[in-house]
């Protein structure tokens, strides 16, 4: 009777857990997806920036927000507004209002992995790069 609890006691250990849409609704993530370095003649506080990508879930859907920052000032640079669902095995389906050539965005796609937000995307040279988003509170 023993063996038999642990045995199902390790197999549901070793499935993946199910995953639902409450899991991320009303929560923030962000994520460094860049950075850009401006060369001036004189020092310049404010020359270049970090740019995050900005994720506001809501029930069904998800306010997408590409930020600039610099270390004196901040800009957006687009939000856009796209609806989600979850799957159970943690990838996340983003569907736009229209289409986003050449957009960051496109070819973007999302996973929650064991409570962690993780994006993917191919850089310019066909290689996959992976963004951690960390939860804003």
């Amino acid at each position: 009777m023993i063996k038999k609890r642990i045995l199902i006691f390790l197999t549901l250990l070793s499935n993946p857990v199910c995953f639902s849409q409450a899991d991320l609704a009303d929560k923030s993530f962000q994520a460094v997806i860049g950075s850009v370095c401006e060369e001036t003649s004189q020092p310049d506080p404010c020359a270049g920036y970090m740019i995050y990508l900005l994720l506001n879930f809501k029930k069904d859907q998800v306010s997408i927000t590409e930020k600039n920052v610099r270390s004196c000032s901040a800009s957006v640079r687009y939000k856009i507004n796209a609806g989600w669902k979850s799957e159970p095995d943690g990838k996340i389906i983003l569907s736009y209002p229209d289409k986003l050539p050449g957009h960051f965005l496109e070819g973007f796609r999302l996973q929650y992995k064991g409570k962690q937000l993780i994006g993917y995307k191919k850089d310019w040279q066909g290689q996959m790069v992976e963004y951690k988003f960390e939860p804003v509170k």
